[in-house]
C-alpha cells in the first residue's frame, strides 16, 4: 500500500504544557535544534508550535489551549510508549546529559538495562524523563561499529509501542512498507515477552508484547505524552484514497491544511492496532 507515494518517516508529535520549557529541556540536554515555528490560529489564540532535529530525528512539540491543553496535562504514558535516541557510549551519554540536569525515568532508576536477545549482539538501554513526563530513550546497539559518526548522540534508534498482539500489529505495518528485521523473546518466570522490530527507510518501530499485569496496563492506555508519528507522502489526497479503499479508517473526513513550512502541509491520521495514531502528512512545494 501507498507504494511510490510513502516516503518514510516525518517528525513524532508531542503535546506539550509549556512550549518554551520543552523546546529548553531539549535543546539544553540533548542539544536539539529548533528550526521551524509556526503557529495555528484559533478562536481562542495561536496554536504554538516548534520543530526540532537532532541528526534524522525530528519533533514536533505543540501547545494546545483551552480544555485541549487540560487534557494534554492529564496525560500518561499512552499507546506509543517511548521513542529511543542512538548513542555509540550510553554510560558515557547519560552521565553527560545526567550533569547537564537530565534526570532517570522511573522505569529505569538504576541506569542502563541490557538485554542481550536483541540483535547479534544485543543492546543497552536507559529511560530518562521529559519535560512534560514522556519517556526519551538512550539505546545502544552492541552490534553496530563505533565509527559511523563520531558524536556519541545520534538521531533515530526507534518508536517503541507495547502491543496486545504482535502478530496483528506486524501485520497492520507490513501493508506499510515495513519488514521484520529482528524478533526475540525475553524469558519472565517461565514465559516470555515477545519482541519485533521493523524498517522502513532506515526507520525502526519496536513491538512487544508484555505478560499479565504489563499486558493489562497496556490495554488500557490512551492517547499519551508521545501523541503520534507522521509518515511523509508525496501525495496526501491519493494516500486518503487509497487508505479508505483499503477499509482503513480514518480519523478526518479530509486531509486538513495547515500553514507550516514555505507552502503549507495537509494531513490526516489512522490508528493502528492498539489505538497509536499514525499521522500521514504532505509538505507543500
Amino acid at each position: 500500500m501507498l507504494e511510490g507515494n510513502l516516503r518514510g518517516v516525518q517528525h513524532l508529535g508531542i503535546p506539550v504544557v509549556n512550549i518554551e520549557d520543552a523546546k529548553a529541556w531539549y535543546a539544553e540536554k540533548l542539544g536539539f535544534e529548533v528550526f521551524h515555528e509556526p503557529s495555528v490560529p484559533t478562536d481562542e489564540g495561536d496554536i504554538k508550535i516548534a520543530f526540532l532535529k537532532l541528526g534524522d530525528l525530528v519533533v514536533e512539540f505543540y501547545q494546545l489551549l483551552g480544555e485541549a491543553s487540560e487534557e494534554v496535562k492529564a496525560r500518561g504514558h499512552g499507546h506509543i510508549d517511548h521513542f529511543a535516541i542512538d548513542v555509540l557510549d550510553i554510560d558515557s551519554a547519560l552521565t553527560d546529559v545526567l550533569a547537564r540536569g537530565a534526570t532517570l525515568d522511573d522505569s529505569t532508576p538504576d541506569g542502563p538495562v541490557p538485554i542481550p536477545e536483541f540483535w547479534s549482539q544485543g543492546i543497552k538501554y536507559v529511560f530518562l524523563r521529559g519535560p512534560n513526563g514522556e519517556k526519551v530513550e538512550l539505546g545502544q546497539r552492541l552490534d553496530l561499529n563505533l565509527s559511523r559518526r563520531s558524536n556519541n548522540l545520534g538521531g533515530w534508534s526507534h518508536l517503541g509501542i507495547p502491543v496486545a498482539n504482535i502478530e496483528k500489529s506486524k501485520t497492520f505495518y507490513q501493508q506499510f512498507g515495513f519488514k521484520e528485521v529482528m524478533s526475540a523473546e525475553i524469558p519472565v518466570d517461565g514465559d516470555a515477552i515477545k519482541a519485533a522490530f521493523l524498517e522502513k527507510d532506515g526507520f525502526h518501530l519496536e513491538f512487544y508484547q508484555l505478560l499479565g499485569d504489563g499486558l493489562a496496563e497496556v490495554r488500557t492506555r490512551k492517547d499519551g505524552h508521545i501523541d503520534h508519528i507522521a509518515l511523509d507522502v508525496a501525495d496526501v489526497d491519493a494516500a486518503f484514497a487509497e487508505i479508505q479503499d483499503a477499509g482503513i479508517v480514518t480519523l478526518e473526513d479530509a486531509p486538513i491544511t495547515l500553514p507550516f513550512w514555505e507552502k503549507g502541509a495537509r494531513y490526516f491520521n489512522v490508528r493502528g492496532p492498539d489505538g497509536e495514531k499514525v499521522e500521514f502528512d504532505q509538505i507543500l512545494g
